[in-house]
């Protein structure tokens, strides 16, 4: 059954008066710095064509999508995350299909695959590890930027790779997508690559946090009880065991609270050189990576 919004409507159909119509709609819960650009991405959304194009051609707005927005508009009034309403969002220039089971792609997770580029050489063809892959943008963007690489992303959501899975078919890189809870599991193999942006926020932070993060994003995800480090503790001690390979590289996002202990646990380990936290465009401490010594 097609879901059907409801009015009030434009008094006109053009470009101004539908925008400054959807930006009205939104304004009840919506910042006022996001409300144009937010509408340009709807807009956008529903006619299939960019601003540019629509003004080109003095677009008229059919009443079909002027339903469309006006249904987004309610999505974006109980606080769903515009992502999940359009079940699309952009990760390192890869349009990826997104839903609840997965969490949405943020930019500093970019900075990380540019980072560990970085660190590869231009023809690399190593194996890398995603441990809980989500929506599987890490996996993917590490496979398009290498793509003579083989890349596995693993998780232990259903719900998460049911959706890692969509991309990599609708985006045809040939990445692997499995099931495996890293903290009781262990991968079957040895990477060149091990990365991970695991749950690092602590209950304690929740009533701090926006409500379209909590109250949609999967709390499997986002959250971790009472210790910060456990996940990285577990992946430090199976890259101590054997998978990550000798001289291969560990990168990590972390909570920005918590950058300098991964980096510490890491240093503390006998297998990695020294650990370098990187700090993202916001000047927050987000990611660590180090390599491991060579046998």
């Amino acid at each position: 059954m097609i879901q059907r919004g409801k009015g009030p409507w434009p008094s006109g159909n053009d470009e101004l008066t539908v925008k400054q119509w959807f930006i009205q709609r939104i304004s009840e819960t919506i910042e006022e710095a996001e409300h144009i650009p937010l509408a340009k991405i709807c807009l956008d959304h529903v006619s299939g064509q960019t601003r540019g194009e629509r003004i080109v051609s003095d677009y008229r707005f059919p009443e079909s999508e002027l339903d469309q927005l006006a249904v987004i508009a309610e999505e974006i009034l109980v606080g769903r995350p515009i992502q999940y309403v359009l079940g699309k969002t952009w990760f390192c220039d890869l349009e990826m299909y997104i839903a609840e089971g997965a969490l949405i792609p943020r930019p500093e997770t970019e900075e990380l695959v540019h980072k560990i580029c970085s660190e590869l050489n231009d023809e690399f063809r190593g194996e890398v590890l995603d441990v809980g892959t989500g929506s599987g943008c890490i996996a993917l963007a590490l496979k398009n930027a290498n793509p003579m690489s083989d890349v596995i992303g693993i998780d232990v959501s259903d719900d998460a790779l049911k959706i890692a899975k969509q991309n990599g078919q609708n985006l045809g890189l040939g990445v692997e997508f499995s099931k495996l809870d890293i903290l009781s599991e262990t991968p079957n193999s040895s990477f060149d690559v091990v990365v991970s942006n695991p749950p690092y926020i602590l209950e304690s932070e929740r009533e701090s946090m926006k409500s379209r993060v909590k109250d949609f994003e999967p709390n499997i995800a986002l959250f971790v009880n009472c210790d910060p480090l456990l996940f990285y503790k577990r992946i430090v001690d199976l890259c101590c065991d054997g998978v990550l390979k000798s001289g291969g590289l560990l990168a990590l996002e972390c909570n920005r609270a918590f950058a300098s202990d991964v980096a510490i646990l890491i240093d503390k380990s006998p297998c990695f050189n020294k650990a370098e936290i990187i700090t993202d465009l916001q000047g927050n401490e987000r990611h660590v990576i180090a390599r491991s010594k060579v046998n």
